[in-house]
């Protein structure tokens, strides 16, 4: 008898052991990029560049004021140039009001058009609020910052509603011919 009583009791102690070690623990482990997801585009979004940034100037007329075209610039040995890839386009920021006031971002071939639905400035800063019509995900907010710099050039950053998407070293294309265009042969297929 006490031989089967050692086995039972010995399983038991393992059974209950595996147990408790495959539970779910209540603190799970963040990780920085799963926790900068879960935050609100205002914890994100740098503070110069939020929608509190007033502006005693209509929108309509800071549209006015800024280049319309703006192009893409790549940092290569230290110097700003113009980089056309074999099978892309450089990308461009074009500012229009054709019925309505619209920034179009071109990505290579591919653009996305938002519709403009606020601007504010704050000395050199401007703050584009857009929104994107999108079959996908409907109406999508979305928000471009400008910070224009005394050189002709210029820094684009885009956020949408979850955070900080991208930056994006420009000059306004009216001073394209300042920089060194570098496009590279056609890719071979």
């Amino acid at each position: 008898m006490k031989k089967v009583f050692f086995p039972q009791f010995f399983l038991l102690g393992a059974l209950i052991i595996v147990l408790v070690s495959c539970s779910p623990k209540s603190d799970a482990v963040k990780t920085s990029a799963g926790d900068s997801l879960s935050k609100t585009s205002e914890s994100i979004v740098p503070k110069n560049h939020q929608s509190e940034i007033k502006s005693s100037v209509a929108w309509e007329e800071i549209f006015k004021s800024l280049p319309k075209e703006w192009t893409m610039l790549t940092k290569k040995d230290s110097k700003y140039i113009i980089y056309i890839p074999c099978d892309y386009q450089n990308q461009k920021i074009i500012l229009s009001n054709k019925g309505k006031y619209a920034l179009e971002h071109i990505i290579g071939q591919d653009a996305y058009y938002f519709q403009i639905k606020n601007i504010r400035k704050d000395g050199n800063t401007y703050l584009f609020e857009l929104q994107e019509e999108n079959t996908e995900k409907g109406q999508e907010n979305v928000v471009y910052t400008l910070d224009i710099k005394k050189n002709n050039q210029a820094l684009w950053d885009v956020y949408n509603d979850e955070r900080k998407m991208a930056g994006i070293t420009t000059t306004d294309s009216r001073f394209e011919s300042r920089y060194k265009t570098v496009e590279e042969p056609p890719c071979l297929e």
